[in-house]
């Protein structure tokens, strides 16, 4: 969890890289600080990801809160129908979820390679890479919404919203999230359909009790740490 002003910057110049650099949906002339934000991150929990053996950053996501009873995704498209005050209460959109395209460089430790040429997995710390490093970025993926259903269950957050590509909904469906479509499809930066999830049914996904394990940190835990080290030193 980004929750020092530092860490929010490291999870700002995440998205410059990829929603500015890499996918060009958002004018890179307006962020010369190389840190994509806007109005909804003050109402916002950031989460990022990083190798654990180099230290680079990979990926992140952030965990909307309503604002005067608008989540984001109602810009782009309305729901078919309205959102109650306690589903409002109850609910975080997610959003922002970006992968750098050099996450595929950082090849995990315990990779053995086959005859045909793929990645076979063995068990890394608290998750089995299932799937060739051109996949890794998905591990990355979960490994990101398994911080933000833990978040979700320790604030009393119920329901998801999530506004996604059709190609992305199939994957977390065929992962065996449930997922609720609430409007229909609209046109932002392509394709995208808006989606609600129950939090408990998440959080039930055998997914989770094989991979997965470990809670996530604040970023001023691992800064704490450091510093600690240096002392002893």
């Amino acid at each position: 969890m980004a929750d020092t002003p530092e860490s929010k910057q490291i999870h700002y110049n995440l998205r410059y890289q990829v929603y500015c650099d890499e996918m060009g949906f958002e004018d890179k002339d307006k962020f010369p600080d190389q840190l994509e934000f806007d109005e909804w991150d003050e109402h916002s929990v950031h989460f990022m990801v990083r190798h654990r053996y180099t230290g680079q950053w990979l990926g992140a996501l952030r965990l909307v809160y309503q604002n005067q009873a608008v989540f984001p995704f109602e810009a782009k498209c309305v729901p078919d129908q309205p959102i109650s005050a306690q589903q409002y209460a109850q609910s975080i959109e997610i959003s922002r979820l970006c992968v750098l395209r050099e996450a595929r460089r950082f090849a995990p430790r315990g990779f053995s390679h086959g005859n045909n040429g793929e990645e076979t997995a063995k068990e890394v710390s608290n998750v089995r890479y299932l799937h060739s490093i051109k996949n890794q970025s998905r591990s990355i993926m979960w490994g990101l919404y398994r911080a933000a259903v833990l978040y979700s269950v320790q604030n009393g957050i119920k329901q998801w919203y999530i506004l996604v590509t059709p190609s992305l909904a199939y994957a977390v469906k065929k992962e065996g999230f449930e997922m609720q479509q609430v409007g229909g499809a609209c046109d932002h930066r392509g394709q995208r359909i808006p989606y609600a999830l129950d939090v408990d049914h998440i959080l039930l996904n055998p997914l989770w009790q094989k991979d997965y394990k470990l809670e996530y940190r604040r970023y001023s835990e691992l800064t704490e740490r450091s510093a600690s080290k240096r002392q002893r030193a």
